[in-house]
């Protein structure tokens, strides 16, 4: 199934930082986030809305730098996808 976003949305990949393991004595369930969750997420922009009038985001794949808490999941059956509006684009990352 092929995916397109829609009203000005980015269709996006998430780019995890790798984090040293820490030993811990309390477990957390896996979706748990910490609240020192970064503000700011790399992502990688897979599509875009055909109305973004952004036409730098246009050159795939793209990476950007959004604000982590704009970042909304949507999950249809059994896929997971991200999507962001283009506007909380702060940064775009080039080379």
């Amino acid at each position: 199934m092929k995916v397109k976003p829609n009203n000005r949305h980015l269709l996006v990949r998430v780019i995890e930082e790798e984090q040293e393991e820490t030993p811990s004595t309390f477990l957390l369930p896996d979706d748990y986030k910490k609240k020192g969750e970064e503000r700011y997420s790399v992502v990688e922009v897979l599509a875009i809305a055909d109305d973004c009038k952004n036409t730098c985001l246009d050159v795939f794949p793209r990476r950007c730098v959004v604000e982590t808490s704009m970042i909304n999941e949507v999950k249809v059956g059994t896929q997971v996808y991200h999507i962001i509006q283009e506007n909380y684009v702060v940064l775009t990352l080039e080379g």
